[in-house]
C-alpha cells in the first residue's frame, strides 16, 4: 500500500515550530530604534517585523547578513536543522512612520530518507511515505509606525506539493525600549486550517533578542494524539552583531 500523507499541513506545522523552537513625516528617536531592528532578526512570533536588518544576526528563526540599500541575504536555522536547507533575499525600507518588506526564499528538502524511514517504522500501516519540502516562498509586509504601537500586514505565499497563501494582522506594543508584547491574526486562504493567531513577548536587547508566546494551528491529523493539534509554542532567539 503506498499512502501519501498531507504532506502540506505537516509541514505548514513544521514551518510554525521551527519558526516557533520577519513615509512623510520625520523619524522619531523610537521610530530609529525600529528602522534598526533591535530583536535582531526582523521576527515577530510566526510573521514578519517591518523593520530594516541593519547588522549581521544569527537566529534560529532567521539569520541574516546586511547587504546594500535595506537587502539582507537570510536562512531559517529552524528548517536547516529539520533538514530543508534553505537561502532568501530581503529588502525593506522606512520612510517616516511607514515600513515596507519584500522577500523570497527557496527551500530544498534533503531530509526524505530520514522522516520515511522515521514515519514508516512508527506507523505500520504505512508501507511507503515520500514527503517533498521543495520549492519558493514569497511574502510582503507593510507596517506603521504610531509612537510605541506598530500595526503591520503581511501576505505570504509558498508552493510546496501544494500551494500556502495566508494573510496575516500583527501588531506590537512596546512596553519600554527592550520589551513588547504581539498580537497576531490571521486567515490562511490555501493549505492548512483557516486561521491563524499567535500571541506573546518578544525582548530586543543591543545584541540578545528572544521571543516567547504560542501559536494557533489548529492542524487535524491522525498523526497527533486526539487527531489534532491546536497551539504550539512559538519561540525565537538571535543574537545580533552591532
Amino acid at each position: 500500500m503506498n499512502l501519501r500523507l498531507p504532506l502540506a499541513r505537516r509541514f505548514a506545522m513544521a514551518g510554525l515550530l521551527c519558526q516557533t523552537f520577519l513615509g512623510v513625516c520625520p523619524l522619531s528617536a523610537h521610530a530609529q530604534e525600529q528602522d534598526e531592528s533591535p530583536s535582531g532578526n526582523g521576527r515577530l512570533l510566526t510573521t514578519e517585523s517591518a523593520t530594516v536588518i541593519a547588522h549581521p544576526v544569527l537566529g534560529l528563526q532567521r539569520s541574516a547578513v546586511p547587504l546594500v540599500a535595506g537587502l539582507a541575504l537570510d536562512t531559517s536555522l529552524y528548517a536547516d536543522l529539520l533538514l530543508a536547507p534553505n537561502l532568501g533575499l530581503r529588502w525593506a525600507v522606512a520612510a517616516g512612520p511607514h515600513r515596507l518588506v519584500l522577500g523570497a526564499r527557496y527551500t530544498h528538502f534533503v531530509g526524505a530518507s530520514v522522516y520515511s524511514s522515521v514515519v514508516e517504522s512508527n506507523e505500520p500501516a504505512i508501507q511507503s511515505f515520500e514527503p517533498s519540502l521543495s520549492g519558493p516562498t514569497f511574502y510582503g509586509t507593510y507596517g506603521l509606525v504610531l509612537g510605541p504601537l506598530t500595526v503591520q500586514g503581511e501576505a505570504r505565499f509558498a508552493h510546496y506539493e501544494s500551494d500556502y497563501l495566508a494573510v496575516t494582522g500583527a501588531a506590537a506594543l512596546h512596553l519600554t525600549s527592550t520589551w513588547s508584547v504581539i498580537g497576531e491574526a490571521g486567515v490562511r486562504l490555501k493549505g492548512g486550517s483557516e486561521l491563524r493567531a499567535a500571541a506573546g513577548v518578544r525582548y530586543g536587547g543591543e545584541h540578545l533578542g528572544l521571543a516567547l508566546g504560542a501559536a494557533y494551528v489548529d492542524i487535524e491529523d491522525p498523526a497527533f494524539p486526539g487527531d489534532k493539534l491546536p497551539i504550539v509554542p512559538a519561540f525565537d532567539v538571535s543574537w545580533t552583531f552591532r
